[in-house]
């Protein structure tokens, strides 16, 4: 049987009653009932879908279903609630009384509407979540999109982490494998040397600096946590190697799981289906998993995956859609800086996306982590957004 989960509706709720499969007839009557606090429970047997239909109904508010779960005609149905702050206080109550799963959903319903970030301590950093922290990128590569070979000697290396550091980033993300389309794989020996004296160097520096390595593999990631690094960044989403994915939840290392299909990356895979609610869905299950492992859920930390396997108009979604992810109870991190679809979109060169960059991150300024290359911009702009929002 699917497991039950919930997430904030998007803020289209016609939309939403097309996906759940509501009846045609009634969809534009039913769009202006239901406004409200819009939640979606996924994956209901139609028993349980009905019994929580009444109650809510008894309640004096609505739950859009499937049009053929009276009939129970169906294998099971997603359901949307429309309900104010007090109704739902009211339900989660009615919910922990009912039999089936009905009385799981009390409890995901009450995790979900009172969501609160669990603050993050790394060495002297505390991350309450309260304002965005950049995280400023390091390359370690001959052959990365954006910066290919400016930094994989040492000392440059240092100097544009001190740059970065200067221009207010709180965080370090350091690789040494790019991840660009068509990029070769890279041996771990040749990563371990890239990116481990770096890490070793920076730490006779600054033992205050909040480093994150940016690899895929369990051998890498290790060593560089041996080395001084704090945070392990995997755009695999730990799927790649399967010790990696033991090493952090046994040792709750604080680590960025990202959401892709292929790395390196493919340009371009336009998804069937909904694409929030498949990469919700990969998000739910994964951190369900590490959890379930010992992992601590304040120590992960989520990562859309923008231009990985995405088309342009499906990673504006995504921006345009961001804060629905927040239902995960989890920091979630942007990584849009120079990538190809803002450069198409504006028309312009990989440096000149450092304004487009800027600005998005100032539109998504509640995000909890942005990840980019021009440090002292985008923070520029994120106190622009802090000053008129």
């Amino acid at each position: 049987m699917d497991e039950i989960f919930i997430k904030k509706a998007e803020f289209n709720i016609l939309k939403e009653l097309k996906t759940i499969g509501f009846d045609k007839s009634y969809m534009e009557t039913a769009q202006k009932k239901y406004k409200g606090n819009a939640y979606k429970i996924f994956n209901l047997k139609p028993f349980e879908a009905n019994i929580l239909k009444q109650i809510c109904l008894s309640l004096g508010f609505d739950c859009a279903v499937n049009r053929n779960t009276v009939t129970c005609n169906c294998e099971k149905t997603d359901c949307l609630i429309f309900a104010t702050e007090a109704q739902y206080e009211i339900l989660i109550e009615k919910l922990e009384k009912q039999p089936f799963r009905l009385k799981k959903i009390s409890q995901l319903l009450k995790d979900v509407i009172n969501k609160k970030l669990t603050p993050l301590k790394i060495r002297n950093t505390i991350f309450d979540w309260k304002r965005p922290y950049i995280m400023g990128i390091l390359n370690i590569t001959p052959d990365s999109f954006s910066d290919g070979g400016k930094y994989n000697d040492i000392d440059k290396a240092i100097i544009q982490c001190e740059k970065l550091i200067k221009e207010g980033a709180d965080i370090i993300d350091i690789g040494g494998e790019s991840t660009r389309p068509g990029a070769k794989p890279v041996l771990i020996d040749e990563e371990i040397n890239r990116v481990i004296p770096v890490i070793e160097k920076i730490r006779t520096i600054n033992k205050d600096i909040v480093l994150s390595i940016d690899t895929r593999n369990y051998t890498t990631a290790k060593a560089a946590i041996e080395a001084g690094s704090d945070i392990i960044n995997d755009v695999t989403g730990l799927d790649y190697d399967k010790n990696l994915f033991e090493y952090v939840t046994e040792k709750n290392v604080p680590t960025i799981i990202m959401h892709s299909n292929k790395v390196p990356a493919i340009k371009y895979n336009t998804y069937e289906g909904n694409i929030i609610e498949e990469i919700y869905r990969f998000f739910e299950i994964k951190i369900n998993k590490m959890i379930n492992e010992g992992m601590e859920r304040k120590n992960i930390i989520i990562d859309t995956g923008i231009g990985f396997g995405k088309a342009s108009e499906e990673n504006f979604e995504i921006l345009r859609r961001i804060n629905e992810f927040k239902s995960l109870n989890t920091p979630i991190l942007i990584g849009i800086s120079r990538k190809s679809f803002l450069r198409e979109t504006f028309n312009v060169e990989i440096e000149e996306a450092d304004l487009p960059t800027a600005l998005y991150s100032a539109m998504l300024a509640d995000v909890n982590i942005h990840r980019v290359h021009n440090v002292g911009l985008v923070r520029k702009y994120l106190e622009y957004a802090k000053s008129i929002l």
